[in-house]
């Protein structure tokens, strides 16, 4: 466990603003899953991640597909992320979690020195090259295949819509309750 804490926080010193919003959740227990892996911790007063006893307030699973998601620059669909636990903590540290990113170049640069680590950059992204173009537009087109052509993958109007139609529902049916209450208070009245 302490590794995954430790890449973790590596990505929070790449990223000192991400670092200096989570320390405003400082004293909060967290857990994040992207099975296999699993980083749980207590967030710092400085905004870093550290090992703890006990289980998380808020837990944040991610499905491949955000990761996915994520490397392409894309927000990841609601599908692909679930919260459990504390909501508004786990929404909170999910936003955050989104805007990390892991700068290779940097670290490359440090056992490598600035040269050389731009030129290794420079193969790895040809060594995907045309291949790897073609490869990321197949996925990218069959994940819209599934959310438009055969909507098996629900798209994010879709999912915001329903969640306001349902959000709708529910209020409508709580100010019912609360007129059917008061109607049958008035109707034991009339009747004592």
């Amino acid at each position: 466990m302490r590794i995954q804490i430790a890449v973790f926080n590596h990505l929070l010193k790449q990223q000192p603003a991400v670092r200096a919003e989570l320390a405003g959740h400082a004293g909060r227990r967290v857990g994040i899953v992207l099975a296999p892996l699993t980083v749980r911790g207590v967030i710092t007063e400085q905004g870093w991640l550290a090992a703890c006893e006990g289980e998380p307030e808020a837990t944040i699973r991610l499905q491949h597909a955000a990761a996915l998601a994520a490397v392409s620059g894309r927000d990841p669909a609601l599908s692909d992320v679930s919260l459990e636990g504390d909501a508004e903590l786990a929404a909170a540290i999910g936003r955050l979690i989104a805007r990390l990113r892991w700068d290779a170049g940097e670290d490359l640069s440090r056992v490598m020195g600035d040269v050389a680590a731009n030129r290794l950059q420079r193969v790895a992204r040809a060594s995907l090259g045309f291949k790897g173009e073609i490869a990321w537009r197949l996925l990218e087109n069959w994940v819209e295949h599934l959310r438009e052509e055969a909507p098996l993958l629900a798209s994010r109007q879709a999912v915001g819509g329903f969640v306001a139609a349902v959000d709708g529902l529910r209020d409508d049916v709580a100010r019912s309750e609360k007129r059917l209450a008061r109607l049958e208070a008035a109707l034991a009245q009339t009747k004592e």
